[in-house]
């Protein structure tokens, strides 16, 4: 899917006269990484005031979607959070739309996540972004113990605070097996609380094996 940007007539907090403004209202962040970064660092659809000067951000709805990251996020104007319950309900109208028509190809078998106003979604991607490095950490160091790596469905790690990258058994494939392999890594001196996530979770008597990819 290709980002998408619209068109609107706003007022700055100010109150000075109307103005024409560009803004994204949907984003593909794994096709358009600069505007993943400009989501996470504050600057999305922020504009100014061409009278005042004052900047601000365009309070609109928004969908930000990272297919390889299996995220889909349904961001929606801060000012119609009292509207909460028919927004969700839109959401998962609009989440069926796009998952069997316009993003088919992708496949999409993830939840979609709601929240209100641009400074919710760069939450979400900064604690994402560090997800993200500690599931890193996670395969070098499993790496430098010789064992393999493998790469778990990325929402599923997410849903269960899993690592996105995790030791593999070698031998019989088993929850145990899991664990054991990430008890080894942990007593390498690695300090990561998703893999002990990871680990306490895998050692529970009847757990399935991980969705991995």
């Amino acid at each position: 899917m290709k980002s998408i940007k619209n068109e609107a007539a706003v007022c700055c907090p100010n109150h000075c006269e109307e103005f024409d403004v560009e803004y994204w209202s949907l984003i593909s962040a794994d096709q358009d990484p600069d505007l993943k970064t400009a989501a996470m660092g504050g600057e999305l659809n922020l504009v100014q005031c061409p009278q005042c000067g004052t900047f601000f951000h365009h309070d609109s709805d928004l969908i930000y979607l990272d297919a390889p990251a299996e995220l889909l996020i349904f961001v929606f104007a801060e000012k119609n959070r009292s509207q909460e319950q028919e927004l969700r309900t839109r959401m998962q109208r609009d989440y069926e739309i796009i998952k069997n028509t316009l993003a088919k190809q992708l496949q999409i078998d993830y939840p979609p996540i709601c929240v209100f106003g641009l400074e919710a979604l760069k939450n979400i991607l900064q604690e994402e972004e560090k997800h993200a490095f500690e599931s890193e950490a996670v395969a070098a160091a499993a790496a430098a113990q010789g064992l393999q790596v493998v790469r778990l469905k990325p929402s599923y790690a997410r849903s269960h605070h899993f690592p996105y990258y995790v030791p593999a058994p070698g031998g019989k494939v088993s929850a145990n097996a899991y664990a054991l392999a990430a008890s080894k890594v942990l007593k390498s001196g690695l300090q990561s609380k998703l893999l002990l996530n990871f680990k306490d979770q895998m050692s529970q008597e009847g757990v399935a094996i991980p969705l991995t990819l």
